[in-house]
């Protein structure tokens, strides 16, 4: 069976990456398709991603910016080089794209998000790759135990279209399968690593991983933390703020990003702490 580490850039996957070597290393991008939100991203970053992805992912437009904190990016390049292996980048569908098709943003009831940008394209790459089922890896540690119990097999996708003519309609219609495409694999939780440990293991090491991990705007994160996302990667939520305008919706259930913006810092507040994203394993700090 076919090994693959789903990574999200943060330094518990990197680790898994560095001590659990797998046949298959991964990487899903989350994208937003404007320039705008990626203006502090280096030229050269970019042009190293595009070839990344050009490889994988060259149905969709080209990279110009993530939902995630940029320094993510220079984590996978360094962590690529750090293990000697290679590491596939893929990406899904882009953030605007998805709103305009859903006419809605993700919340913490409809989190669709995940699963079109991060589950989706890594689904895609592997179905037209390799044989499936396959035994993934993913970056839980033993401090975090409960959330294998979230972790899905099966994967839901359209493999054809038939052509459907009668008296009224002439059109084509989707045509759907589920199936067994992965089996569940966590290491770190069988071998008892617990967060201190990898945050020692990272203490020492060249590669520079971002404050906060993941979406920047994503609605499990605590106001506080988008806060202070706002003076980290302010393109990016100020992104979130205007789409969210553009919809008349919000991603969090209290307050606009706008209002959030406004928000005082705290200064007892924990900041960095990443969010763990609460959909099938993909997003960990």
């Amino acid at each position: 069976m076919t090994t693959v580490n789903s990574l999200s850039g943060g330094k518990t996957s990197s680790y898994l990456a560095v001590h659990y070597p797998a046949n298959i290393e991964i990487f899903a991008l989350v994208c937003i398709d404007c320039h705008n939100a990626g203006g502090r991203i280096d030229p050269a970053i970019k042009r190293f991603v595009n070839e990344k992805l050009q490889k994988t992912s060259s149905q969709w437009p080209e990279f110009r910016a993530t939902a995630e904190d940029p320094k993510t990016l220079k984590v996978i390049m360094d962590l690529e080089q750090m293990i000697g292996r290679e590491i596939i980048w893929v990406r899904g569908i882009g953030f605007e794209e998805l709103i305009e098709k859903k006419k809605y943003l993700p919340n913490r009831r409809t989190r669709f998000c995940t699963h079109q940008m991060k589950m989706q394209p890594i689904f895609e790459y592997l179905y037209l790759r390799t044989e499936l089922p396959v035994e993934m890896r993913i970056g839980f540690r033993y401090d975090e135990m409960e959330r294998q119990e979230r972790f899905t097999t099966n994967y839901r996708a359209v493999l054809r279209c038939d052509h459907q003519v009668t008296k009224k309609v002439d059109r084509w219609v989707n045509r759907w399968e589920e199936f067994e495409w992965r089996t569940g694999k966590f290491p770190l939780i069988e071998d008892r690593i617990m967060h201190p440990t990898v945050q020692r293991f990272w203490r020492d090491k060249p590669i520079v991983f971002p404050e906060d991990s993941n979406c920047q705007f994503c609605f499990w994160k605590h106001p506080q933390q988008k806060r202070k996302n706002f003076e980290t990667n302010p393109a990016i939520m100020y992104w979130g703020a205007i789409h969210e305008d553009m919809v008349y919706n919000r991603l969090d259930d209290d307050y606009s990003l706008l209002q959030i913006s406004r928000l005082g810092l705290q200064q007892d507040f924990h900041y960095g702490t990443g969010t763990g994203c609460q959909a099938d394993g993909f997003c960990t700090n």
